[in-house]
């Protein structure tokens, strides 16, 4: 009697976990379609508003998201999507307060990028983002020529942290060939003591 109940108990424990593994190899199956579809949302100005990178798992917690080690690389997409909804060649939306309250949250998201994320190279496009971001700050600032020293900041911080960022040098290069670009060695110094305050998705060799 005791050696039936022992293997019933054994059988059961089994087809729980024979389930449980079943659950955990869906959701993991699912997961690269649903970043495919994700990026092909995100680049699609008409698509972005309702873009999620998100599976409806079957087991609680998530497992099959950390065993694939995708925490860091969501993360970076959803900061990378705000810019795309923040970075804006309309003169006037970048003036208004939705386009400032949109570069606030872009910037908040890539600046939490740059500091946790593990992988130097999304760091470093993260980093040319803000860049880029900081920009456009400079641009709409109330007297229409803000300071640019921390676009400065953020595309040599992006090059240090990938030296093969190839668009964070060529915006650097850029800003250092303004003559509007007049920051005293002094600044520049204190500036690259300063902490974080905050990458492109033009193509390779192409600023801003």
């Amino acid at each position: 009697m005791r050696r039936t109940t022992i293997l019933l108990v054994a059988s059961g424990v089994c087809a729980v976990l024979a389930l449980l593994l079943a659950f955990f190899a869906r959701d993991v199956g699912r997961w690269p379609q649903a970043i495919r579809s994700g990026d092909v949302a995100a680049s699609d100005p008409a698509r972005r508003a309702g873009v999620s990178w998100t599976v409806d798992e079957a087991l609680p917690f998530s497992p099959a998201r950390a065993a694939l080690g995708l925490g860091d690389d969501l993360a970076f997409r959803r900061a990378a999507l705000r810019f795309r909804r923040a970075y804006t060649r309309d003169p006037e939306l970048a003036r208004s307060s939705e386009g400032t309250q949109a570069r606030i949250r872009a910037e908040t998201a890539l600046a939490r990028e740059i500091r946790g994320d593990s992988d130097r190279r999304r760091a470093s496009t993260a980093s040319n983002l803000l860049g880029i971001l900081a920009l456009v700050d400079a641009a709409t600032a109330p007297a229409g020529n803000g300071p640019i020293d921390r676009s400065v900041f953020e595309f040599q911080d992006a090059v240090r942290l990938d030296p093969a960022n190839e668009q964070a040098k060529t915006n650097l290069e850029l800003l250092y060939q303004q003559s509007t670009y007049k920051s005293s060695v002094r600044g520049r110094e204190r500036l690259q003591r300063s902490a974080h305050a905050g990458a492109s998705v033009s193509a390779a060799g192409h600023g801003y």
